[in-house]
């Protein structure tokens, strides 16, 4: 490998490694690197190698939302106070994502009255606990009902 690309490899990383909260992009970095004067082939093939990582990044960002959206009042009027703090318990360990949580929050309207435990219990077992292996459901209850030790 020329040694070019290796210098062009290294800048990209560390200009990643210094700016986590601005995902880098691919474009974006074509033009930096050509501000800096390195040739378009240099940059393609320093481009092709990194490109996983860009992947990585993407999935990540769409895998973890930075924002979460707060309860809305009728939300908020469904849910009791206990209902409220598990699911945002599962949220804060990340046992649920914002998908599954709005999954689970667009089904309160088919309840009459509060939303409790026992029926968080039963949209969370059928909505989330379907889809997910026998230790990862363990895990899930333990936080749903509170408790701060885990065992793995």
């Amino acid at each position: 490998m020329k040694p070019t690309i290796v210098k062009l490899v290294d800048e990209i990383l560390r200009r990643m490694a210094e700016h986590p909260e601005t995902p880098a992009t691919e474009h974006g970095i074509r033009t930096w690197l050509a501000q800096e004067g390195f040739s378009k082939r240099d940059i393609e093939d320093a481009i092709e190698l990194i490109r996983p990582r860009f992947m990585h990044r993407v999935e990540e960002a769409d895998r973890y939302p930075l924002s979460v959206r707060r309860l809305t009042g009728e939300e908020l009027f469904k849910l009791t106070p206990e209902a409220r703090d598990a699911l945002a318990r599962l949220e804060n360990y990340g046992m649920i994502d914002a998908y599954e949580r709005e999954l689970i929050l667009d089904r309160l309207s088919h309840f009459d009255g509060e939303v409790g435990m026992d029926e968080l219990d039963y949209l969370l077992s059928w909505l989330v606990c379907s889809v997910r292996d026998a230790e990862t459901q363990r895990a899930i209850y333990a936080v749903f009902e509170g408790r701060d030790r885990l065992t793995h």
